[in-house]
């Protein structure tokens, strides 16, 4: 029977297990249709997990840090699966949240050109509207190597290897297309919305090796409104 204390100090008493949904939708029904990620005892969780001993608990939305962070840590996600699904035999490196934005890095032959940024851009839409659930499954450590190793992600495989032995391997699936990541994530693409925009193309070192293949980066920006969006855009145009 967990208590699960808020930052207000007040405690929510639960005769079961629990999960952030549940906890959102306690506290009030608007907080539960705008909640995107929670923090448990201070680290950053999906609102999918189980939760079943006493602990704190927040809920952050799209105006939070943490949410709006989580926003462009999505659309990253999403525009790795939009390369895929457009450019199959590409590869997926990494690609982190950044001031601003996101950016996701590829291998891939054939450099990617604005018109193919537009297109990814579309799809990337198209997938928000799929409204794709997302879940998290914890592997084996070689069974995930392997996993990779036969789909040609030889660069997920050896980000594989580094992690610490001891560290959980966690996959995000978001419908059927996944990716290594420690997450949290939301709980489908539905909620990243479509604020985001694809803003330019570089060339990245593998690892910031120049002895390792040149990459592509693409860089995007995300937003939880088109207000912000368009305010940004005219930032930078204006830079």
């Amino acid at each position: 029977m967990p208590i699960i204390k808020l930052p207000d100090g007040k405690d929510l008493v639960f005769n079961k297990k629990v999960n952030g949904f549940e906890i959102s939708e306690k506290i009030s029904k608007s907080l539960s249709k705008q909640a995107l990620i929670m923090s448990v005892n201070g680290q950053l969780m999906d609102l999918a997990k189980t939760i079943e001993n006493d602990c704190s608990v927040e809920i952050f939305t799209s105006k939070d840090k943490e949410g709006l962070e989580t926003i462009r840590h999505d659309t990253a996600h999403i525009l790795a699966m939009a390369v895929q699904e457009l450019f199959p035999r590409t590869q997926v490196t990494i690609g982190p949240v950044i001031e601003d934005g996101f950016y996701y890095d590829f291998s891939r032959k054939e450099p990617f050109t604005e018109d193919d940024l537009v297109k990814i851009e579309i799809r990337m839409k198209e997938i928000v509207d799929r409204d794709e659930i997302t879940k998290r499954e914890v592997w084996e450590r070689d069974k995930a190597i392997s996993y990779f190793k036969e789909k040609g992600e030889t660069y997920k495989a050896e980000i594989i290897k580094d992690i610490p032995k001891k560290e959980k391997v966690s996959i995000y699936f978001h419908g059927q297309w996944n990716d290594l990541c420690r997450g949290p994530h939301l709980s489908s693409t539905g909620k990243i919305g479509k604020f985001f925009k694809l803003t330019k193309v570089s060339g990245a070192y593998w690892r910031g090796d120049s002895n390792n293949e040149m990459l592509q980066r693409i860089y995007g920006t995300s937003w939880s409104i088109q207000k912000d969006l368009d305010n940004y855009l005219n930032r930078i145009e204006e830079a």
